[in-house]
């Protein structure tokens, strides 16, 4: 009986040294991301989120990793599914932690700037008021807001423009054929 205890309590700390938890993963992939190693990065996040699939944490920083590679519309779902995992989503923020409402700000300002990337401009202003919602002092957002709506204006009062011009046209020929 003493064996099998002295065995047993051996064996203890070589399963925990075996088993990495998902903070280990994110860990590693946030030194391999500040060093600019986002490939790496990414393979460390993905085993993070291998180990638990519901981690906003990893699924944030993947997405993250995903845009300084390029891969704005992996980045993107990532980010969605990161604000589908947070209580607050959906929800009466305010009775949420200040945790939950300033990560799911971060993640709707990531999603409006991939949205004002690619043009998308009402998805992009109704991110960054998400955005807002939870986390109301944050001024790059609030100025990336002001900036989505203007381009909106102009791109509206331009398309006016093209379509008063397009009927000044069609007059003048209609006047020319008579």
């Amino acid at each position: 009986m003493r064996y099998i205890l002295i065995i047993i309590i051996a064996l203890i700390p070589v399963g925990g040294f075996a088993q990495r938890s998902d903070r280990d993963f994110i860990r590693r992939g946030n030194r391999l991301y500040a060093d600019s190693l986002f490939v790496k990065a990414e393979v460390e996040y993905r085993r993070a989120l291998d180990v638990n699939p519901h981690s906003v944490e990893a699924m944030y920083n993947l997405g993250n990793t995903l845009l300084s590679q390029q891969k704005a519309e992996e980045a993107l779902k990532l980010y969605q599914s990161a604000a589908a995992q947070i209580p607050a989503n959906g929800r009466n923020i305010a009775t949420e932690s200040e945790e939950d409402k300033l990560r799911l700000a971060q993640v709707y300002h990531n999603m409006g700037v991939l949205f004002q990337g690619s043009q998308q401009l009402d998805a992009c202003i109704e991110a960054y008021k998400n955005s807002l919602r939870n986390n109301p002092k944050d001024h790059e957002t609030r100025y990336n807001l002001t900036l989505a709506m203007k381009k909106r204006q102009q791109q509206q009062q331009q398309q006016q423009d093209e379509q008063q011009d397009k009927q000044q046209q069609e007059q003048e020929e209609k006047k020319e054929q008579e």
